[in-house]
C-alpha cells in the first residue's frame, strides 16, 4: 500500500489555527493585561481582587504559551506543493525518494498536529481562565449601591463565555482520553 500525503480536515483549518494564535491570542492576552492594570490600581473597587488577579494573569499566560505553541507548530505544516517547490516535480522523483518525502510529511503533520492541540488547550484554558477573571471583576464590592446588576453581569458573564469553551473541550478531553487508552493498550 503506498502511502499518501495528510492534509488538515477540513482544508482551511490551518488558516483558522493560524488567525487563533497569531490574532485571536494575542488581542485576549492583552485585554487581561490591560485588566489586571486596573485591578491593581484599584484594588478597593473589586470584591476579590486576588483571585481576579489569579484568573487574569493565568490568562495571559496561558495566551503566550498558545501563541508560542501555534507558531511552533506551523513549521511541520506544509503540503506536497512545497514540497515540489523545493525539491522538483514529484514525477521526476525515484520512488524511493518520493516514498521518503511522503513519510516526512506524514511524520511532520503528527508533530503539527501534537503541538496544535496543546496550544488549542492553552488557548480554551486561556478563555476559561478569562471569563473567570470578566465575572470576579464584575462581581460588584461589598460597599456597592447597586449590586444586583453587576451580579447579573457577573453571573451572565460566567455562564456564556464558560459553557462555549467547555462544550468546545470536551471532545479534546475525550480524544486525549481515547490516545491514553490506545497508548497503554499498545504498552501492554
Amino acid at each position: 500500500m503506498r502511502l499518501s500525503w495528510r492534509k488538515p480536515a477540513p482544508l482551511n483549518w490551518s488558516a483558522a489555527r493560524e488567525a487563533q494564535y497569531t490574532t485571536a491570542a494575542p488581542l485576549l492576552g492583552g485585554a487581561s493585561i490591560t485588566l489586571l492594570g486596573i485591578v491593581i490600581t484599584d484594588r478597593d473597587k473589586f470584591r476579590w481582587p486576588g483571585p481576579t488577579l489569579l484568573a487574569l494573569a493565568l490568562t495571559a499566560l496561558f495566551m503566550v504559551v498558545a501563541m508560542v505553541l501555534g507558531i511552533l507548530s506551523r513549521q511541520y505544516l506544509y503540503s506536497r506543493s512545497d514540497v515540489e517547490a523545493w525539491w522538483g516535480p514529484l514525477s521526476e522523483m525515484s520512488d524511493d525518494q518520493h516514498e521518503e518525502l511522503i513519510q516526512d510529511q506524514r511524520m511532520h503533520y503528527s508533530r503539527y498536529v501534537r503541538l496544535e492541540r496543546k496550544a488549542d488547550f492553552c488557548y480554551l484554558s486561556g478563555i476559561l481562565c478569562l471569563a473567570a477573571g470578566s465575572s470576579l471583576t464584575l462581581a460588584p464590592p461589598a460597599h456597592a449601591a447597586a449590586p444586583a446588576w453587576r451580579w447579573f453581569a457577573a453571573g451572565t458573564t460566567a455562564t456564556l463565555i464558560v459553557v462555549l469553551p467547555l462544550a468546545r473541550t470536551m471532545p479534546y478531553i475525550r480524544n486525549v482520553m481515547r490516545n491514553l487508552q490506545a497508548d497503554h493498550h499498545d504498552s501492554t
